[in-house]
């Protein structure tokens, strides 16, 4: 063999395990990077199952959407504020999450009400129209009082009812103002803030990543 054929063939040789360990590389980044996006967004902590009053009557159990990733938040609807606010928002959400084709299938929503005495299933009904909620992937649920302090409870959120004349009921509450990101294995993984401080893009980009 000549020096040139030997020098090509030597060549060859060395390239070939080169390349075929970029192609390696490449394929474990490809096959990893979903999972390095979600581990990322840290587990905080395991949710406990519940089951609360759907508005159409029916029982809905937390662990029955396992396989979705939740974006849960807790209202009361005689709220003058932060909870309209929050629920516009997600009603936002609810629509980019549609162009995207994950809404329902892959994304449900899910509102608490903290005050099941005066948020009946017709008055949910109401406040879910008002905001254009698809309820094929929003729920609407309540409770009783101990059904919901054992969930509330859970999500570390902290809940205190006071009098108030100006309230229609005659008291208002007063709450933690976040809302939460639970994924697919019902895990929380991130507490957000409500109505203006909402970062939009941020819990776009992790419900999307999570639900992959």
């Amino acid at each position: 063999m000549s020096e040139g054929k030997q020098q090509e063939a030597s060549v060859k040789k060395h390239w070939f395990p080169v390349l075929a360990g970029i192609l390696i590389l490449a394929i474990v980044v490809v096959i990893g990077y979903p999972y390095m996006q979600k581990s990322q967004i840290p587990v905080i902590k395991a949710l406990n199952d519940f089951t609360l009053e759907n508005i159409d009557g029916t029982k809905y159990t937390f662990s029955e959407s396992t396989g979705k990733v939740r974006l849960v938040e807790f209202i009361f609807t005689n709220c003058p504020d932060i909870c309209p606010a929050t629920t516009y928002n997600m009603s936002q959400l609810q629509e980019q999450l549609k162009e995207k084709n994950l809404f329902g299938d892959k994304v449900e929503f899910v509102t608490i009400t903290f005050d099941p005495e005066f948020d009946t299933a017709e008055v949910l009904q109401a406040y879910a129209e008002k905001f254009h909620a698809d309820q094929s992937g929003w729920k609407f649920l309540r409770g009783d009082d101990k059904a919901i302090e054992a969930v509330t409870k859970d999500f570390g959120m902290g809940v205190m009812k006071l009098p108030d004349e100006n309230s229609p009921t005659g008291y208002s509450i007063t709450h933690t103002a976040r809302m939460f990101l639970v994924d697919a294995d019902g895990n929380m993984r991130q507490a957000y803030g409500m109505a203006a401080d909402m970062d939009m893009d941020l819990m776009m980009k992790e419900m999307a990543i999570l639900a992959k």
